[in-house]
């Protein structure tokens, strides 16, 4: 038996995340954006923003991990955040501190942070907060109070939801945003280390790049076609 070219692989999944990143995309935007109810979006429009933005976040994770690996000999603790991370390795990093929001909202979803509201009169005064989730006794980022307007239940750069129900495509679209940047200032600074390669996917039977996806979530709420 020959032996394979590459004698060695890393793990990292990377590319691999955008494809079905396009598909869930696309079924997003096949309905228009739903009014605001008690939780906060309909199920469909939640559910499908929920899953992009965790995914949106798996994608920079693991390309940071790869990161990681390549310059492991310079010693960054292990214990960083990836946001920490990306601002030890880059100190001009122009996104750390939407990144901050953008990981903080990933948390809010993988773990369900619940708050606890009142909708007995949602037509009238809307959803006031009973608890939140720091009151609920759920693990919240250390800097909380700082990076989230608990009253608005948004984080206070980027305007992101962090009630889990209200997460919308507009969260999407800025969560986006946020990652592409950073991974495209992470490619810039050195390729071999962040290759960013093979990012065209298919969407609505056409090639597209990755990137040019991100115009496709309009304010109107439907996607055009290209």
């Amino acid at each position: 038996m020959s032996r394979p070219v590459i004698p060695d692989v890393i793990t990292i999944v990377g590319s691999a995340y955008l494809q079905p990143i396009a598909d869930l995309l696309d079924k997003l935007l096949k309905r228009p954006v739903s009014g605001v109810g008690p939780a906060g979006t309909s199920l469909h429009e939640n559910g499908y923003s929920a899953a992009l933005v965790v995914l949106l976040i798996a994608v920079l994770e693991s390309y940071a991990a790869r990161l990681r690996f390549v310059r492991n000999a310079e010693g960054v603790a292990g214990n960083l955040s990836t946001p920490d991370l990306l601002a030890k390795y880059f100190p001009a990093l122009p996104t750390r501190d939407e990144l901050v929001d953008v990981f903080l909202v990933r948390n809010v979803l993988a773990h369900n942070h619940v708050w606890h509201l009142d909708v007995s009169d949602f037509e009238a005064v809307g959803s006031p907060t009973l608890a939140t989730p720091k009151e609920l006794g759920f693990q919240t980022n250390k800097h909380y109070e700082q990076v989230v307007d608990v009253p608005a239940r948004q984080t206070r750069t980027l305007r992101l939801n962090v009630s889990p129900t209200a997460v919308d495509r507009f969260d999407v679209r800025k969560v986006f945003d946020v990652v592409w940047r950073t991974l495209k200032f992470m490619n810039e600074q050195n390729f071999s280390h962040t290759p960013l390669a093979g990012c065209t996917v298919g969407f609505r039977g056409k090639h597209r790049h990755f990137d040019d996806l991100l115009k496709e979530i309009t304010d109107e709420g439907v996607g055009h076609e290209p």
